[in-house]
């Protein structure tokens, strides 16, 4: 299991973990997912994923933008699931069954890029995506797929503004700047970018 996940920033704030991505993909193909997406089209969403890569000639690029028709995971390198709405982005995931494929593909050696709510979605909860997300879609469980040994993932962090909602935190949480990657495989941490914050111990 391979799983990437990303604060939330700008091409040039994540311009080590967009080349660690590429390079890892190379000429594999990859499944772009921007159903967290609620303002921008999905059209819009994909000119710029392919715009992105193109850079790091990474081309063989496919959109998924319902994932009760999701294709065959295991046919991709990688899975990139974009930022958004985290409500939307967890609902849409748990009505169509998509989580239990993300396992599924994960557990057979798969590697998953997520940015932002796409981040947020493998904690055990979501409840961090409350200060900057509106839960339109009215989801009721909060509970994350769970698979980063029991924390939760703040993305976005700016400690002007974020430091007083983190110390209210009830959970073990990872903090990730809009500069910060956290690569988690074979069950071991490591930063990509800037170094995050983990709450508790980093805010005593």
């Amino acid at each position: 299991m391979k799983l990437l996940l990303a604060g939330g920033g700008e091409p040039d704030q994540v311009k080590k973990l967009d080349e660690y991505f590429a390079n890892y993909v190379v000429n594999g193909n990859v499944l772009y997912i921007p159903v967290a997406m609620d303002k921008i089209p999905y059209s819009d969403c994909e000119q710029w994923f392919r715009e992105t890569y193109a850079e790091y000639n990474l081309h063989n690029i496919d959109l998924c933008t319902d994932l009760f028709k999701a294709p065959n995971l295991d046919d991709y390198k990688a899975i990139f699931i974009g930022g958004g709405n985290t409500f939307k982005l967890l609902k849409e995931i748990k009505e169509s069954g998509f989580d239990t494929k993300i396992k599924d593909y994960l557990e057979n050696g798969g590697f998953i890029y997520g940015g932002s709510a796409g981040a947020i979605i493998f904690g055990e909860t979501i409840e961090t995506s409350s200060h900057a997300d509106k839960n339109l879609v009215g989801l009721t469980d909060l509970t994350g797929l769970n698979l980063l040994k029991g924390y939760d993932v703040w993305c976005h962090y700016n400690e002007d503004k974020d430091k007083k909602g983190v110390l209210e935190l009830k959970r073990p949480t990872f903090v990730l700047y809009e500069e910060s990657g956290l690569l988690f495989d074979d069950n071991k941490f490591e930063t990509i970018g800037k170094e995050p914050l983990v709450f508790p111990d980093d805010f005593e």
